[in-house]
């Protein structure tokens, strides 16, 4: 059974787990959008479990940079900025490109579980056409970049990659139309820089970073522009009939 957003009800034992994974499934494909309000009583109806499992879920939220709390404000889904997504996606550069570093460095990784996540996203791709990224493409987006940083064997990158890919995936809903041929192609890039000499797959993934930075930054602010920017309604000047009117209002 669904409810409100789309949120399934929880039914299993683990509470906590059950409501943070579907939050944040939520927020992260854009079935609760940025701005909305997080209030506990009604998603605790929604779901069909207690109050301190969406309060602990909450919190979680909180700290993976999703959602936003404040005394006397309340909660709601995190608004990323044009900076938000410049600061994601040189965090992500900063970790990709040192994970894909330390893989060349040990000269010995399997490039498989990457062919693999290529050829799911080439799949989606070819089923989805030109339109903008859907959720499944997103995924796979996503699932490519994870197994790009599990090249390094490195645990404490691929928990640090974590929460950034979550944002990244909230972020990729804002990414404009795109060709999936391109699609793909960017991404079979980054797997063909492996057999280049050097550090070309470093220097690959610092520019596919910055190219996909560079397609979602404008509409991002595009859009904070147009939430930012007061209606005329909102306003709420009024107008004044009589001339005197002015002068008791100048005096008020």
């Amino acid at each position: 059974m669904t409810t409100h957003w789309g949120l399934a009800t929880v039914e299993r034992r683990s509470a906590t787990e059950q409501v943070l994974k579907e939050l944040r499934a939520a927020i992260i494909d854009g079935r609760i959008g940025p701005r909305a309000p997080l209030r506990e009583v009604a998603l605790a109806e929604a779901l069909g479990t207690g109050r301190s499992a969406i309060r602990e879920a909450l919190s979680a939220l909180v700290q993976e940079g999703l959602v936003v709390s404040e005394l006397n404000r309340g909660t709601w889904v995190r608004e990323l900025s044009p900076s938000d997504v410049i600061d994601v996606y040189r965090a992500r550069e900063a970790i990709e490109t040192a994970a894909v570093a330390a893989a060349l460095e040990r000269g010995v990784y399997d490039l498989s579980p990457l062919r693999q996540a290529l050829a799911d996203l080439r799949a989606i791709c070819d089923r989805d056409g030109i339109e903008a990224p859907s959720q499944a493409l997103i995924a796979a987006d996503i699932d490519f970049h994870r197994t790009l940083v599990a090249l390094a064997r490195s645990p404490r990158l691929s928990r640090a990659h974590e929460p950034l890919a979550a944002e990244s995936q909230m972020l990729l809903n804002w990414h404009p139309n795109y060709s999936s041929s391109d699609y793909v192609d960017d991404h079979r890039r980054l797997l063909d820089a492996f057999g280049a000499p050097g550090d070309a797959a470093v220097r690959a993934v610092r520019d596919h970073l910055r190219l996909t930075e560079d397609l979602i930054v404008p509409a991002v602010e595009d859009y904070s522009t147009r939430v930012s920017t007061p209606a005329p309604a909102t306003l709420a000047l009024r107008v004044l009939d009589d001339p005197a009117d002015a002068t008791q209002e100048a005096d008020r």
